[in-house]
């Protein structure tokens, strides 16, 4: 990290310098600093550096400047300058994670929004929520719930920051409780003309429902109060297999995901293709008790490579080794999303194939891969408790979110990357198709889906009502100056 920010300095901008220059950036980073001058940063201090990292170097930007706001006047203040008439400057919004792997979806050129102040979280025993600031990742929210034997429906590794419930949030109590958008109580939210409103079913149904899965298009979360549920003990493992198993491993999750009817059992495979021998990690997670279910014998009569077991019950502690990509600050990367039903041996052997078959083309083509991996996500019941939101997420279409992805350390090397990215995503989902295990009309899952993913993928029949209601949000199209996807 030290490297990173000293890389930074090399270009400094002088905030005195920034009233003279005319692109609506610079205009914008010259009106805040008058406005903020202790919150906005320039390239070369380590604030600014903090503030436009991200998890996959390819997703961070060199922004005109960053802002750091501390309360909800001052976002009320940022929002009224990036939106002016005569300003109109391109803007992102991170939240503390920064896993977003689209470039450009919470980076920018422009001004960089750090939610990174926000770290306020209250646990409301009495209606039984939890209120979170964005600035907060759910390690660190996990780490302060767990004294109090409760949890929130919240993001499944390290680092990522809250702002997940906003494209979905698929949590390791999914089975038991929902995505995030189904445990959203209220969001307490700055509008794009500046206005601080509390969004609630009650209060603003149409934009409380456009918020569950509709991203950064209706304006800036200050506040997320979620559903608090009941956290016993928990019992968890990651165990690496070498490739030697791989028919082995395939043949369990398959059983698995076909088979499984516990619902407090749920977990995460991943094959990485790193060389000629791909391995597989899985991360097992049971939601009550500290011994390993019976569901989860035929993964262990698979010998291992390495395995580590949660001692203490803790969810947090659990947390701490659910990742299976190491976070290099160095290196870039792109994700996906392909839907699927049930992983059956037929689609796991063809995942396994297509993943070899991408490493070798790119080694092949002489392209910096790092990794091709694909994620297997057999949720059970996920959509059980699902609520109306723009992501469409029908009990009568339980499809999961497989995540394909590839990581390369050569800058020259994106396009190819993103290109292979989508051939092996759509084969894949071909044969998945060809397998009675998706549908071409399957709605991909927000925050993994590749930045070329249509509208219509992403919120089927729900697209026109939510391009209404952004519009009656957002009639100056404040938020189209924002990246992602846009309505």
């Amino acid at each position: 990290m030290k490297t990173f920010f000293l890389s930074l300095s090399l270009l400094i901008l002088n905030p005195a310098a920034v009233s003279g220059l005319t692109t609506s950036a610079q205009k914008a980073c010259s009106l805040l600093h008058a406005a903020l001058p202790k919150k906005v940063f320039f390239p070369g201090s380590q604030r600014y550096a903090a503030d436009i990292f991200h998890f996959q170097l390819s997703s961070s930007q060199n922004s005109t400047c960053s802002v750091e706001p501390t309360t909800v006047s001052d976002v009320s203040t940022i929002m009224k300058i990036v939106g002016r008439d005569n300003v109109r400057s391109p803007f992102a919004i991170k939240s503390s994670g920064g896993h977003a792997t689209n470039p450009g979806f919470s980076s920018t050129l422009g001004v960089q929004i750090a939610m990174t102040n926000f770290t306020d979280l209250t646990y409301d025993a009495a209606k039984q929520t939890v209120s979170i600031g964005p600035g907060l990742t759910w390690d660190q929210v996990y780490k302060q719930l767990d004294p109090l034997n409760i949890t929130v429906v919240g993001g499944r590794v390290p680092g990522v920051g809250v702002g997940l419930v906003l494209g979905g949030g698929y949590s390791w109590v999914t089975n038991q409780y929902g995505l995030g958008v189904d445990n959203i109580v209220s969001l307490d939210m700055v509008l794009p003309n500046g206005t601080a409103v509390q969004v609630a079913e009650n209060s603003h149904p149409d934009l409380f429902f456009a918020m569950k899965g509709g991203l950064n298009n209706f304006g800036i979360v200050t506040k997320f109060t979620l559903k608090a549920h009941s956290q016993p003990s928990i019992w968890g493992a990651v165990v690496n297999y070498g490739a030697e198993q791989n028919a082995a491993v395939i043949q369990a999750l398959a059983d698995f995901s076909v088979n499984n009817t516990e619902i407090k059992a749920q977990l995460a495979a991943a094959q990485v293709v790193t060389g000629p021998a791909p391995g597989w990690e899985v991360i097992f997670f049971y939601g009550q008790g500290n011994q390993m279910p019976a569901v989860y014998q035929p993964f262990f009569d698979i010998p291992a490579t390495s395995a580590s077991i949660v001692t203490s019950g803790s969810f947090s502690e659990f947390i701490a080794l659910s990742t299976v990509l190491n976070p290099d600050p160095t290196a870039k990367g792109l994700s996906n999303v392909v839907p699927i039903v049930h992983y059956t041996v037929p689609v796991l052997d063809f995942i396994h194939e297509q993943l070899n078959a991408t490493w070798l083309a790119g080694k092949a083509a002489n392209k910096s891969f790092t990794s091709v991996l694909l994620g297997v996500e057999p949720f059970l019941d996920a959509f059980a408790h699902a609520t109306p939101s723009a992501y469409e997420h029908s009990v009568a279409r339980p499809v999961t979110p497989s995540n394909p992805w590839i990581t390369w350390s050569d800058p020259a090397d994106t396009a190819y990357a993103h290109a292979a990215l989508r051939n092996m995503s759509d084969k894949i989902q071909a044969f998945a198709i060809q397998q009675g295990q998706s549908l071409a009309t399957d709605l991909h899952y927000p925050n993994y889906a590749l930045d070329d993913t249509p509208l219509n993928l992403l919120y089927g029949k729900n697209v026109q009502k939510l391009k209404a209601i952004k519009h009656a949000v957002d009639p100056k199209n404040v938020m189209g100056l924002a990246g992602g996807f846009k309505l």
